[in-house]
């Protein structure tokens, strides 16, 4: 087990989770998992609005292993893909890159969910997700599931501001919250989520990948 001090929060690693205690208040952590094929600017973007909007103590990144989702076509190879998300990060304090599904054989969402509410129990946990998951979150495994165990916070992206206003083509994610009102979200009974606008970055992974500058 390693140590990490951040400020005035101690922080334990343990098996690549790390096991927060603060007991003088329940930590706040949101979740933004994906392939990160490359990590980029756009994801520290959504990052920091969920940090402000939410009111969060920290963000976890989660890079997956694999995605079922999406070709293995163009996937860099994992180890890359986590090592590049790390450098990308590396001078940003709250943002913690983590291998924790590779090293857990976690290969869906609703397993990740159901195990960080297992083993950190003092932490309140949100899931964030861009709008542009939309086009997929009908292929997701149990994502009513997973709504009902971890509150969900979306963000903007571009091309999908209006996508998830839609309430149609959503799963049953339970109430939405107003905007506004987005930091009460964690004393709301799940399933609730809430949608967040930002201001809009033209940039995504595989623009990225056409252009050949991730190497």
């Amino acid at each position: 087990m390693t140590k990490y001090v951040d400020k005035d929060l101690k922080v334990n690693f343990k098996n690549s989770i790390p096991i927060c205690y603060s007991y003088s208040r329940n930590r706040k952590i949101g979740i933004l998992g994906g392939s990160f094929n490359p990590a980029h600017i756009g994801h520290i973007h959504i990052t920091n609005t969920a940090l402000i909007n939410l009111g969060l103590d920290e963000i976890w990144w989660l890079v997956a292993p694999q995605n079922r989702l999406k070709s293995s076509l163009d996937m860099e190879n994992f180890d890359k893909r986590l090592s590049y998300a790390r450098l990308l990060t590396k001078n940003i304090s709250y943002i913690k890159v983590l291998d924790l599904e590779k090293k857990n054989q976690l290969y869906a969402t609703y397993k990740t969910v159901n195990f960080l509410n297992q083993r950190t129990r003092k932490v309140k946990f949100i899931w964030l997700m861009g709008s542009d998951i939309l086009d997929n979150l009908n292929k997701w495994l149990y994502p009513n599931l997973i709504a009902q165990n971890i509150h969900i916070a979306v963000i903007s992206r571009p091309g999908y501001l209006n996508s998830f206003l839609n309430t149609s083509r959503i799963p049953n994610f339970g109430k939405k919250l107003k905007t506004i009102k987005s930091r009460i979200i964690f004393h709301k009974k799940k399933p609730v989520w809430v949608f967040l606008k930002n201001k809009l970055l033209s940039i995504s992974s595989s623009e990225i990948r056409k252009t050949k500058t991730y190497t």
